[in-house]
């Protein structure tokens, strides 16, 4: 047996500072606007029995969970999502809080390799839950949140992709054939394979308008009004074009929210975990090549612990969202709020305020006790990555020195705190 004490197991990895900084306020940005709609924070354990996740709808695959079992012999999970939980938590701990319940998390989450999840065994999720409000409006509420989020943490040029599980359900049970066949159906659509789904509709005598619908559902993507009419141009059963008609009207909100501009409609998109009955939605940016941000309704779900209610929700990958933030170059955020703050012994006490004050405005201090010299601490602050380093001067002035330029300037605790607007603005004029 070889010595892994110097490596991390497989698809987990160490978080560095630079990286946790943005991780962090990432999270925190997310949180605020969470908050801002009204949402309130719940937890759930880390391990949960493999039986909330092996019931009914909330049936996920046991190879993609990490197992254990408790002193008593019992099979454990590690939490490898989070909607089964809370929906177990709606309907005990809190079936009997007035709803809807409208509730968000900021969890990891564990899961063994799976295609699509590039790698990742560990990966954060911040994501909501609205049970209780069975009428479509709450599903537009849901993805506007979403884009909110993104848009707030600094995603830039994302799409959310709208389909409606009921759409194709509804058109592939028109068809006399066995649940296995409709599988494979299912997944030719799920990865657009025209071919193949010609090649099975012809080998099962499916012809006519039926066919033709079918092989049209893989393109039926782009501008949502657009699809939505090509759509309507078929002839649909009752149950697609109520689909249409809720994706519709779930759109018309996130348009109010001022949104649209974000959103598509792909009427192939297959639910691809089983508690999912209505509207569900998919988010990319063009900065990484995987999801960043999934969800969608899930009625169902909640039964499967005792107290049934209808319930929408979405999760996004805290994780993807860092690496677009990293693409986008937004870890210099960090760099225009972090100074190293000399301290030499007989002014201890000055720089110790200094710092208090300047942390109270939001900037990041890091107190210089070891009595190095200030090259030294340039050297040390540049490695860091930092703005600059402060020099406590005569009276209450400061000397801010730029630790790769070697330009300064002399300001005071007023004039740093200013200068955060300042940058905003891109109207620095004061180094020379």
């Amino acid at each position: 047996m070889g010595d892994y004490s110097r490596q991390v197991p497989e698809g987990l990895a160490d978080i560095l500072t630079a990286e946790c900084t943005v991780k962090r306020a990432a999270e925190a940005t997310i949180r605020n606007v969470f908050l801002g709609h009204g949402l309130r924070e719940v937890s759930t354990p880390t391990l949960e029995y493999l039986d909330v996740f092996c019931r009914g709808q909330a049936v996920l695959e046991q190879e993609d969970m990490f197992k254990l079992t408790d002193p008593t012999g019992r099979i454990l999970v590690i939490r490898p999502d989070v909607t089964i939980p809370v929906a177990r938590m709606a309907a005990t701990n809190m079936k009997t809080q007035p709803k809807p319940l409208k509730l968000f998390y900021i969890s990891d989450v564990f899961r063994v390799n799976r295609p699509g999840l590039e790698g990742q065994r560990e990966f954060t999720q911040a994501g909501v839950e609205l049970i209780g409000v069975p009428e479509v409006e709450a599903d537009g509420e849901c993805i506007s949140i979403a884009v909110g989020a993104l848009k707030t943490a600094g995603i830039e040029d994302f799409r959310i992709d709208v389909g409606q599980v009921e759409f194709f359900e509804s058109i592939i049970d028109e068809i006399d054939i066995p649940a296995e066949d409709k599988e494979s159906i299912r997944q030719f659509i799920k990865h657009k394979n025209l071919v193949a789904v010609e090649e099975f509709l012809d080998l099962k005598k499916v012809n006519g308008k039926l066919k033709d619908l079918l092989l049209s559902v893989p393109v039926l993507y782009g501008d949502a009004g657009e699809v939505l009419e090509r759509a309507r141009e078929f002839p649909l059963n009752e149950g697609a074009v109520k689909a249409l008609d809720g994706i519709q009207r779930a759109c018309e909100i996130i348009d109010e929210y001022g949104y649209g501009e974000y959103i598509s409609v792909d009427l192939g998109m297959i639910r691809e975990l089983p508690y999912y009955t209505g509207i569900i939605f998919k988010g990319f940016t063009r900065d990484l090549g995987y999801i960043i941000c999934s969800g969608g309704r899930y009625d169902k779900l909640q039964g499967q612990f005792g107290e049934g209610s209808p319930a929408t929700g979405f999760a996004i990958n805290i994780s993807r969202v860092v690496q677009a933030l990293y693409k986008q170059s937004r870890q210099q955020t960090f760099r225009q709020r972090s100074f190293v703050l000399k301290c030499v012994g007989p002014v201890r006490k000055r720089a110790i305020n200094t710092a208090k004050k300047l942390r109270a405005a939001g900037l990041y201090i890091d107190i210089d006790m070891s009595g190095c010299s200030i090259e030294e601490t340039v050297v040390y602050a540049r490695a860091k990555g930092v703005k600059g380093v402060i020099t406590l001067q005569e009276g209450s002035r400061l000397k801010v020195s730029d630790p790769v330029t070697g330009k300064h300037t002399i300001t005071s605790v007023p004039g740093i705190i200013a200068g955060l607007s300042s940058d905003r603005n891109k109207c620095i004029s004061a180094w020379h």
